[in-house]
């Protein structure tokens, strides 16, 4: 393989002008802040429509390369409805032209990503399904091994994501939003974001490569994983980024994140953004 993912990063923002609800925070800061700390990227680009503002948008802008991107309004002729679906179009066209690693501002990144990148010109990862829960218990998941995801046990998650410039399952998913049908949180909500990329996957092997659900997806977002993030101090080996599964938590959890709680409080979350908070305090779970 000629071309390697380069170490450049994504994220993408503020495609409704009230933000979903969910305004700049200090879980997005600590996502981009971490991510820049422990990968040290080249650069950071930040896609978005309607600039954020506040301390913690402000405190973060300068390390950022913004890019104000149109908001998606169709793919192909078929309309798009709701702003996920408008991201999950923007982070793929960013990924066509530049390359590099896609992050949802609901993660948190624990140790650099590149070891990953080996030979692969494509990563995606797997996710833990209600239904496969007992996954857990078969520790030999955490290798490569893509037949759990193809018989259907695993989806597959696009919020994170690594890839060459014009790479070429990129180019197949995109091409596959010509049969999009999504009016919104309908029976066809996770379609081209979850069960398409694993047909691909399915079809296309080479060219993708599927990294354990250990990696960037767990704990699951069910109630004993959102505890084992943000009330307990668990300990993840195996992990690269987690994933903090906003939709579900921001009531619970991150809307109420201070830096006053994270500095003072030990949870597995806790224990890795303080670090990233100017905390001098080590931790036994996640080691500088």
């Amino acid at each position: 393989m000629s071309e390697k993912i380069p170490n450049i990063f994504h994220f993408v923002f503020g495609l409704k002008p009230d933000f979903g609800g969910k305004p700049f925070s200090l879980v997005h800061y600590l996502s981009i802040q971490s991510a820049i700390a422990v990968n040290q990227p080249e650069r950071v680009y930040f896609h978005y429509h309607y600039e954020p503002a506040g301390y913690w948008w402000e405190r973060i802008k300068p390390q950022l390369t913004l890019n104000q991107v149109a908001i998606p309004e169709s793919i192909f002729g078929n309309a798009l409805h709701h702003f996920a679906h408008k991201a999950d179009v923007i982070r793929l066209e960013v990924l066509l032209r530049y390359g590099g690693i896609y992050l949802d501002l609901d993660t948190i990144c624990v140790r650099p990503l590149a070891p990953l990148y080996g030979n692969s010109s494509f990563m995606i990862g797997s996710q833990l399904n209600h239904e496969s829960f007992s996954l857990r218990l078969k520790r030999s998941v955490r290798s490569l091994d893509l037949s759990p995801v193809m018989n259907g046990k695993m989806g597959l998650c696009n919020a994170v994501l690594l890839a060459t410039p014009n790479n070429p399952f990129v180019k197949i998913w995109y091409d596959s939003y010509r049969d999009f049908r999504s009016k919104g949180r309908d029976e066809y909500w996770h379609e081209h974001s979850v069960l398409v990329p694993r047909q691909l996957a399915a079809a296309h092997k080479s060219l993708v490569t599927i990294a354990s659900p250990y990696r960037f997806h767990y704990p699951i977002y069910d109630e004993d994983g959102l505890k084992n993030l943000f009330e307990r101090t668990r300990a993840f080996p195996d992990a690269y980024v987690h994933h903090l599964w906003e939709t579900l938590s921001w009531d619970r959890y991150l809307q109420h994140l201070t830096p006053e709680g994270i500095s003072s409080v030990d949870t597995t979350y806790n224990l890795i953004a303080r670090r990233h908070l100017s905390v001098q305090r080590q931790s036994q779970y996640y080691p500088a």
